[in-house]
């Protein structure tokens, strides 16, 4: 059984979702429930829950923000939020901290099944998962192959970040690529590299943007989009910051260097 708390502040929402869907049918119990971001973290930490679903608007702390306190003590839980549509920025929010599944008001609860399921089956496939590197770490001779394999795991990561620095990647596609929660994985990434996450990406971008810069004649604004930057100005402050150098220095060097090459 997968353990669940559920937290909304209005208390017919709340009892509702508890009371009225066969949980036990769908593999889930319901092990508490909360009317504030206080409250659920309590109850949360207690229970050891498996998957949290939360209103964002509550009293005491909102849903986002017992969101992130939780991923800290309960890295390996699955959480969906319940917004109203109107709610765009805290939505967003809750994209970047790696949420599983929103649900609008008004509640359904066919979309409360639905949501709280596939919770279940990311929750279950990391379990397989974890199994299955387990069972790979026993089966190794040597301490040596051991250690290989975690380190196995983030050249998988990187490599699919390289192949996908173009496409505005973020953490929570990697992290679902390698079949973690996304904030098990950042700790992860941290801990094997010596370098968080974003900083990586960073460095990624703008080694993709040298090669640009070097080898095509697309416009600056062209690269600045090519890899997701939000604009030209930001774009150029990252280059500068990695290289010491404007991505316009950089090529002008660059036009230096090869006519040069050329002269002599």
């Amino acid at each position: 059984m997968y353990k669940l708390v559920i937290a909304d502040d209005e208390k017919n929402v709340l009892d509702g979702i508890a009371d009225t869907i066969a949980w036990k049918e769908n593999g889930i119990i319901v092990v508490g429930k909360a009317t504030n971001g206080l409250d659920l973290v309590r109850t949360a930490v207690k229970e050891e829950a498996d998957i949290i679903l939360t209103d964002i608007r509550m009293p005491e702390m909102d849903g986002l923000e017992a969101i992130e306190e939780l991923q800290e003590q309960l890295p390996d839980a699955e959480f969906v939020v319940i917004t109203a549509f109107q709610e765009f920025e805290y939505a967003k929010k809750a994209i970047e901290l790696g949420v599983t599944g929103f649900i609008t008001k008004p509640v359904l609860k066919m979309e409360v099944i639905e949501q709280i399921t596939q919770a279940k089956e990311k929750l279950k496939e990391r379990r397989l998962g974890r199994k299955a590197l387990k069972a790979l770490q026993e089966n190794k001779e040597t301490e040596e192959k051991k250690e290989n394999i975690p380190q196995s795991a983030i050249e998988r990561a990187i490599e699919y970040m390289k192949e996908h620095i173009d496409e505005g990647i973020m953490m929570t596609e990697v992290a679902e690529y390698m079949h973690m929660n996304p904030s098990y994985f950042s700790r992860y990434f941290k801990e094997d590299m010596g370098i968080s996450f974003i900083d990586y990406v960073k460095n990624l971008k703008i080694e993709r943007a040298k090669e640009l810069l070097d080898t095509s004649n697309m416009k600056i604004y062209e690269i600045s989009n090519t890899l997701s930057y939000n604009s030209v100005q930001y774009f150029s402050t990252m280059f500068k910051s990695v290289t010491g150098l404007t991505p316009q220095e950089y090529k002008n060097r660059f036009v230096t260097t090869r006519k040069m090459e050329r002269q002599a």
